[in-house]
């Protein structure tokens, strides 16, 4: 009896160890490794996309509105992992499971998530609605808002490490962005709302879709590895690509049915139906650089474009693998370095900087940023040192026994 009451005690206080990956089956990763990897690509994907959002928009310099960035990309993201998908399908990697009607739920909503945050982000970007000086201040709502939600609605159990941390980053992040508030406070950066006071609120609206997608993409990816461990199925992981595949589909539905919403007063970019359609077949003609059009700068919309797709790509593959593998908690805290490597791309390179009309970065800011970046590392560190934040029976034995494939 006591022999027994011991052991139990040994097993509630033993922290779970993710058992690592393999690569085909033969190459054995450990898993420390594999997350470092996967969020340092997230972290310069993220960059990339934001950096890449800014000179894709600066490439039509007027020639059309923020509406046809966000149909034209969500229609390229579905298209490609639809493509990686029916790949993957076809080494047996999406199976039955993965396909079953219980699951579609979870990834409409992320869809749905997905294209809220992008028609409130982007359609509140313009300077003139939310100035640089504001949205970087801003954008750090997500963090908060990540781990509340998770809270209520994944069962979270967060140490007083993983409290810390948080803390920790928030710091860092106000750290990088005294330039900025000295600006704010001597007049010397445009945070006039040109377009209406209600902006930065609904700026900060959009934060909530873009950690809820993140959160309901993880309750998905626990409750799926659940069942098929459960059954003792081969593969115990929702497949990264069949997910985006759905979800982004979802997404590009739902963008593509809310059309209406650029023709909304005081919201929207266009005036009427007629400079909708102008406006958007204008920007097909500027991504193919059609030489009927003048005025843009057309001859470099493709390249930018790429740069921005081919960005978010690796952002959603790298954050979809966090999620499930870490949390959406970790996800919201590498979401603060990317603000800061941007940053550091405007001050190195002032003549783009000045091209997509960014605002002027100078010492102080890049000073400021590479000093809050140790601030920000030691609170992820607290952060993995707090152990998982999940409170699932994955914490015992429903703990992977072997390692898991990385490509699935």
């Amino acid at each position: 009896m006591i022999n027994n009451e011991s052991d139990a005690l040994l097993n509630s206080n033993k922290q779970p160890r993710h058992p690592g990956f393999t690569i085909g089956r033969k190459w054995y990763l450990s898993f420390s490794i594999v997350a470092i990897c996967f969020s340092v690509l997230n972290v310069i994907f993220a960059s990339g996309q934001s950096i890449g959002l800014v000179l894709f928009l600066g490439s039509f310099n007027g020639l059309t509105g923020v509406y046809f960035v966000l149909f034209f990309c969500s229609l390229s993201f579905t298209i490609v992992f639809s493509i990686m998908s029916v790949w993957f399908g076809y080494k047996k990697q999406i199976t039955h499971s993965m396909r079953s009607s219980r699951w579609i739920k979870y990834m409409l909503l992320v869809g749905v998530f997905d294209a809220a945050n992008g028609f409130l982000f982007v359609f509140s970007s313009h300077g003139t609605r939310v100035p640089p000086a504001l949205s970087s201040i801003l954008i750090q709502s997500i963090i908060p808002c990540t781990f509340i939600f998770s809270k209520f609605l994944l069962p979270k159990k967060y140490h007083w490490r993983h409290i810390l941390s948080v803390a920790l980053v928030l710091v860092g992040v106000g750290f990088s962005l005294i330039p900025t508030f000295k600006r704010i406070h001597d007049g010397t950066a445009k945070t006039e709302l040109k377009d209406g006071w209600y902006w930065p609120f609904i700026f900060i609206v959009g934060c909530i879709p873009a950690a809820l997608m993140n959160i309901v993409q993880e309750q998905l990816q626990i409750k799926y590895t659940q069942q098929a461990r459960e059954n003792q199925e081969k593969i115990t992981r929702f497949s990264v690509m069949y997910f985006q595949a759905v979800e982004s589909t979802f997404q590009f539905c739902t963008i593509a049915l809310c059309f209406a919403l650029d023709l909304v007063p005081k919201f929207g970019t266009s005036n009427d139906i007629h400079s909708f359609w102008t406006s958007f077949s204008n920007g097909f003609k500027c991504f193919f650089n059609d030489k009927s059009l003048s005025g843009g700068r057309c001859h470099v919309a493709g390249g930018t474009g790429v740069l921005f797709i081919v960005s978010y790509l690796g952002t959603y593959i790298t954050g979809t693998f966090l999620t499930d593998h870490v949390s959406a908690n970790w996800l919201s805290i590498l979401s603060s370095i990317s603000p800061l490597i941007a940053t550091s791309f405007w001050f190195i390179f002032p003549s783009i900087n000045a091209w997509a009309h960014v605002g002027k970065m100078d010492g102080w800011d890049i000073g400021f940023s590479l000093g809050a970046l140790p601030i920000i590392i030691i609170g992820m560190f607290f952060y993995r040192g707090g152990g998982t934040d999940r409170k699932t029976d994955e914490d015992n034995y429903f703990m992977d026994e072997h390692p898991v494939e990385l490509f699935w």
